[in-house]
């Protein structure tokens, strides 16, 4: 029995590791494309069911406004405050933290050793929340500051006029987004309001854009997430070429964009 619990307790570690590996790669993917400058973007990958790290007494803690249940005895990896993610597959070890949820889901708890998770904790926590509603056992969040975005969302043009934009920018938004993307206006980072407006707009969206900040892309694994993230970020480069080149914005056509639309639902 105690080696059968052992080889567990190994599978768990590299398991553990694997995904740390997956949030260090994208994290260098995305300092690479020159989103992520300084310490700017957070990762977290919620770990399914049973997966979890030892948590010492003197832990450091993070509690919540309100309890998030459904996430009680959960695990997440989180990147942390202040990390860059252009050294992130040199400092995985120290870099991504191990952040447990409370038995009642009131507070989230990882080893002091540790630094702090991002300062974008709550809106990781509340938004991971949707995971099992949504029948997945694990989930991802990837978040940068993407340039073309960036400018982008900085306009003065309502949020929905510019939905309709990036999603007719880029036909793969309609084949691989189905809930598409949102916009949410500018607001203070690292609230827990705003993770809060940002888990209800991801009730029915793949990528939630905060206006003047950056991109967030949410899925059931970190690849989907981060794809999420670029197809957003390129739309939002097309519109801003189309608008260099043509004055405005063209995109797909209603006929295309309904022409499209039927071959999906065909498939």
């Amino acid at each position: 029995m105690e080696k059968h619990v052992f080889f567990m307790h190994i599978a768990a570690m590299e398991y553990i590791e694997k995904i740390r590996k997956d949030i260090a790669r994208t994290a260098y993917h995305l300092a690479h494309m020159g989103w992520s400058e300084a310490n700017a973007g957070n990762i977290s990958v919620l770990l399914p069911r049973g997966e979890k790290t030892v948590i010492p007494e003197n832990a450091s803690s993070y509690h919540f406004p309100e309890p998030v249940r459904s996430l009680a005895g959960r695990t997440l990896l989180v990147t942390a405050a202040g990390s860059r993610f252009r050294r992130m597959e040199l400092d995985r070890k120290t870099q991504i933290v191990p952040v447990s949820i409370t038995e009642f889901g009131t507070a989230a708890l990882w080893p002091s050793s540790f630094p702090a998770p991002t300062s974008e904790i709550g809106t990781h926590i509340q938004v991971h929340s949707l995971a099992p509603d949504k029948g997945w056992d694990t989930s991802a969040i990837v978040h940068t500051h993407s340039t073309g975005m960036l400018a982008l969302s900085s306009s003065d043009l309502p949020g929905d006029m510019l939905k309709e934009a990036v999603e007719r920018a880029h036909p793969e938004i309609s084949v691989l987004m189905g809930r598409g993307i949102s916009f949410l206006d500018f607001a203070p980072p690292g609230t827990w309001e705003l993770g809060t407006r940002t888990r209800d707009t991801f009730q029915d969206s793949n990528a939630v854009i905060w206006r003047k900040h950056g991109i967030l892309g949410f899925a059931d694994d970190i690849e989907k997430a981060c794809d999420y993230v670029e197809m957003t970020e390129k739309a939002a480069k097309i519109l801003l070429l189309e608008k260099s080149a043509f004055g405005g914005f063209q995109g797909l056509k209603d006929r295309e964009l309904e022409s499209l639309r039927e071959e999906l639902h065909q498939d």
